[in-house]
Protein backbone atom coordinates (compact mmCIF):
# COMPACT_ATOMS: atom_id res chain seq x y z
CA UNK A 1 0.00 0.00 0.00
CA UNK A 2 1.42 3.21 -1.11
CA UNK A 3 1.96 6.48 1.28
CA UNK A 4 -0.84 8.01 -1.00
CA UNK A 5 -3.26 5.43 -0.48
CA UNK A 6 -2.96 6.15 3.43
CA UNK A 7 -3.34 10.15 3.24
CA UNK A 8 -7.09 9.71 3.65
CA UNK A 9 -6.43 8.03 6.92
CA UNK A 10 -4.87 11.26 8.11
CA UNK A 11 -8.45 11.88 9.30
CA UNK A 12 -8.55 8.92 11.74
CA UNK A 13 -5.15 9.95 13.08
CA UNK A 14 -5.93 13.69 13.85
CA UNK A 15 -8.90 11.70 15.80
CA UNK A 16 -6.89 9.52 18.03
CA UNK A 17 -4.63 12.28 18.73
CA UNK A 18 -7.10 14.35 19.70
CA UNK A 19 -8.68 11.97 22.22
CA UNK A 20 -5.30 10.97 23.24
CA UNK A 21 -4.33 14.90 24.53
CA UNK A 22 -7.92 14.82 26.35
CA UNK A 23 -7.00 11.80 27.97
CA UNK A 24 -3.52 12.70 28.71
CA UNK A 25 -3.93 16.10 29.81
CA UNK A 26 -7.45 15.49 32.22
CA UNK A 27 -9.93 17.91 33.02
CA UNK A 28 -8.38 21.66 33.41
CA UNK A 29 -9.39 24.01 35.39
CA UNK A 30 -13.06 26.29 34.62
CA UNK A 31 -11.94 29.75 33.72
CA UNK A 32 -13.89 30.75 36.94
CA UNK A 33 -12.18 28.38 39.34
CA UNK A 34 -9.68 30.05 42.20
CA UNK A 35 -6.52 31.31 41.52
CA UNK A 36 -5.07 28.79 43.75
CA UNK A 37 -6.77 25.71 42.36
CA UNK A 38 -5.19 26.77 38.75
CA UNK A 39 -2.20 27.00 39.42
CA UNK A 40 -1.68 23.68 41.56
CA UNK A 41 -3.42 22.11 38.82
CA UNK A 42 -0.96 23.10 36.23
CA UNK A 43 1.98 22.42 38.76
CA UNK A 44 0.97 19.13 39.54
CA UNK A 45 0.64 18.39 35.68
CA UNK A 46 2.86 20.43 34.01
CA UNK A 47 4.71 17.45 32.29
CA UNK A 48 0.99 15.92 31.04
CA UNK A 49 -0.15 19.06 29.68
CA UNK A 50 2.42 19.99 28.17
CA UNK A 51 2.33 16.53 26.16
CA UNK A 52 -1.53 16.94 25.80
CA UNK A 53 -0.42 19.96 24.02
CA UNK A 54 1.89 18.43 21.40
CA UNK A 55 -0.74 15.69 20.98
CA UNK A 56 -3.65 18.06 20.03
CA UNK A 57 -0.91 20.35 17.88
CA UNK A 58 -0.38 17.05 15.79
CA UNK A 59 -3.54 16.13 15.68
CA UNK A 60 -4.40 19.57 14.18
CA UNK A 61 -1.90 19.34 11.86
CA UNK A 62 -3.22 15.87 10.53
CA UNK A 63 -7.12 17.18 10.47
CA UNK A 64 -5.81 19.79 8.07
CA UNK A 65 -4.35 17.01 5.84
CA UNK A 66 -7.52 15.42 5.84
CA UNK A 67 -9.59 18.47 5.10
CA UNK A 68 -7.23 18.84 2.17
CA UNK A 69 -7.90 15.53 0.92
CA UNK A 70 -11.77 15.45 1.32
CA UNK A 71 -11.80 18.95 0.05
CA UNK A 72 -9.77 18.17 -3.14
CA UNK A 73 -11.75 14.73 -3.56
CA UNK A 74 -15.02 17.04 -3.44
CA UNK A 75 -13.65 19.95 -6.07
CA UNK A 76 -12.56 17.62 -8.60
CA UNK A 77 -16.56 16.92 -8.77
CA UNK A 78 -17.61 20.13 -8.69
CA UNK A 79 -18.03 23.10 -11.12
CA UNK A 80 -15.88 26.01 -11.91
CA UNK A 81 -15.78 28.11 -8.79
CA UNK A 82 -16.33 25.32 -6.40
CA UNK A 83 -17.65 27.63 -3.76
CA UNK A 84 -19.20 25.30 -1.36
CA UNK A 85 -15.48 23.16 -1.23
CA UNK A 86 -13.41 26.58 -1.00
CA UNK A 87 -15.67 27.32 2.27
CA UNK A 88 -14.90 23.68 3.66
CA UNK A 89 -10.98 24.26 3.01
CA UNK A 90 -11.40 27.50 4.74
CA UNK A 91 -13.11 25.76 7.25
CA UNK A 92 -10.47 23.31 7.60
CA UNK A 93 -7.48 25.81 7.98
CA UNK A 94 -9.68 27.96 10.56
CA UNK A 95 -10.37 24.93 12.73
CA UNK A 96 -6.49 24.41 12.58
CA UNK A 97 -5.51 27.35 13.42
CA UNK A 98 -8.23 27.27 16.31
CA UNK A 99 -6.67 23.74 17.87
CA UNK A 100 -3.31 25.09 17.86
CA UNK A 101 -4.18 28.26 19.67
CA UNK A 102 -5.71 25.53 22.37
CA UNK A 103 -3.11 23.62 22.44
CA UNK A 104 -0.31 26.72 22.42
CA UNK A 105 -2.53 28.21 25.39
CA UNK A 106 -2.08 25.68 27.09
CA UNK A 107 1.51 24.64 26.86
CA UNK A 108 2.59 28.02 27.59
CA UNK A 109 0.32 27.94 31.17
CA UNK A 110 1.81 24.53 31.91
CA UNK A 111 5.47 25.86 30.95
CA UNK A 112 5.76 29.01 32.82
CA UNK A 113 3.76 27.84 35.82
CA UNK A 114 5.88 28.80 38.85
CA UNK A 115 8.29 30.93 36.69
CA UNK A 116 5.46 34.04 36.66
CA UNK A 117 2.73 36.06 38.61
CA UNK A 118 0.14 33.24 39.53
CA UNK A 119 -2.74 35.55 37.57
CA UNK A 120 -0.35 34.92 34.61
CA UNK A 121 -1.16 31.60 34.46
CA UNK A 122 -4.56 32.23 35.46
CA UNK A 123 -5.29 34.00 32.53
CA UNK A 124 -3.94 31.82 30.05
CA UNK A 125 -6.55 29.17 31.73
CA UNK A 126 -9.29 31.13 31.28
CA UNK A 127 -8.48 31.52 27.52
CA UNK A 128 -7.87 27.93 27.11
CA UNK A 129 -11.46 27.65 28.34
CA UNK A 130 -13.44 30.33 26.84
CA UNK A 131 -11.60 30.90 23.40
CA UNK A 132 -14.10 28.51 21.44
CA UNK A 133 -15.09 30.81 18.41
CA UNK A 134 -12.13 30.01 16.75
CA UNK A 135 -13.07 26.01 16.99
CA UNK A 136 -16.77 26.65 16.47
CA UNK A 137 -16.37 28.68 13.33
CA UNK A 138 -14.05 26.10 11.42
CA UNK A 139 -16.06 23.13 12.63
CA UNK A 140 -19.10 25.04 11.23
CA UNK A 141 -17.62 25.99 7.94
CA UNK A 142 -15.29 23.50 6.89
CA UNK A 143 -18.82 20.80 7.76
CA UNK A 144 -21.18 23.33 5.92
CA UNK A 145 -18.81 23.56 3.22
CA UNK A 146 -17.86 19.70 2.85
CA UNK A 147 -21.67 18.67 3.03
CA UNK A 148 -23.40 21.06 0.24
CA UNK A 149 -20.08 20.45 -1.60
CA UNK A 150 -21.29 16.46 -1.39
CA UNK A 151 -24.56 16.86 -2.29
CA UNK A 152 -23.72 18.65 -4.88
CA UNK A 153 -21.27 16.42 -6.84
CA UNK A 154 -21.96 12.82 -4.97
CA UNK A 155 -18.39 12.23 -4.14
CA UNK A 156 -19.32 10.69 -1.25
CA UNK A 157 -22.73 9.21 0.38
CA UNK A 158 -25.65 11.92 0.48
CA UNK A 159 -26.31 10.79 3.59
CA UNK A 160 -23.13 12.08 4.38
CA UNK A 161 -23.19 15.10 3.21
CA UNK A 162 -26.68 16.02 5.43
CA UNK A 163 -25.21 14.86 8.46
CA UNK A 164 -22.08 17.16 7.86
CA UNK A 165 -24.38 20.23 7.27
CA UNK A 166 -26.64 19.67 10.45
CA UNK A 167 -23.49 19.01 12.32
CA UNK A 168 -21.65 22.04 11.08
CA UNK A 169 -25.27 24.41 11.53
CA UNK A 170 -24.82 22.68 15.47
CA UNK A 171 -21.26 23.88 15.72
CA UNK A 172 -22.47 27.19 15.16
CA UNK A 173 -25.11 27.11 18.36
CA UNK A 174 -24.54 27.24 22.14
CA UNK A 175 -24.75 23.28 21.47
CA UNK A 176 -21.31 23.53 19.99
CA UNK A 177 -19.37 21.36 21.77
CA UNK A 178 -21.44 18.50 20.71
CA UNK A 179 -20.77 19.51 17.07
CA UNK A 180 -16.86 19.09 17.97
CA UNK A 181 -18.01 15.88 19.41
CA UNK A 182 -19.96 14.79 15.86
CA UNK A 183 -17.06 16.30 13.97
CA UNK A 184 -14.90 13.50 14.93
CA UNK A 185 -16.97 10.55 14.39
CA UNK A 186 -17.98 12.41 11.29
CA UNK A 187 -14.45 12.77 10.27
CA UNK A 188 -13.40 8.55 10.93
CA UNK A 189 -16.61 7.73 8.65
CA UNK A 190 -15.25 10.40 5.75
CA UNK A 191 -11.15 9.28 6.08
CA UNK A 192 -12.74 5.33 6.05
CA UNK A 193 -14.51 6.05 3.26
CA UNK A 194 -12.04 7.57 1.33
CA UNK A 195 -9.27 5.35 2.21
CA UNK A 196 -11.67 2.35 0.83
CA UNK A 197 -11.69 4.36 -2.58
CA UNK A 198 -8.07 4.49 -2.28
CA UNK A 199 -7.26 0.64 -2.17
CA UNK A 200 -6.21 -1.13 -5.03
CA UNK A 201 -8.72 -3.01 -6.84
CA UNK A 202 -8.08 -6.94 -8.13
CA UNK A 203 -5.28 -7.03 -10.69
CA UNK A 204 -6.95 -6.54 -14.29
CA UNK A 205 -7.03 -10.14 -16.04
CA UNK A 206 -4.06 -10.81 -19.05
Amino acid sequence: MSAKQLVPLSGVVAVVLTIAAFVVGGETPEAGDPLNEVVSYYSEHDTDLQIASALLALGGFFFLVFSTTIVGVLRRGQAEGGGASALGFAGGIVFTVGVTIFAGLGFAAADVVGDVDPAVVQALNALGADMFFTVAVGTGAFLVGAGIATLKTGALPRWLGWAAVVIGVIALTPAGFFGFIALGIWTLIASVILWRREEPGPPAPP
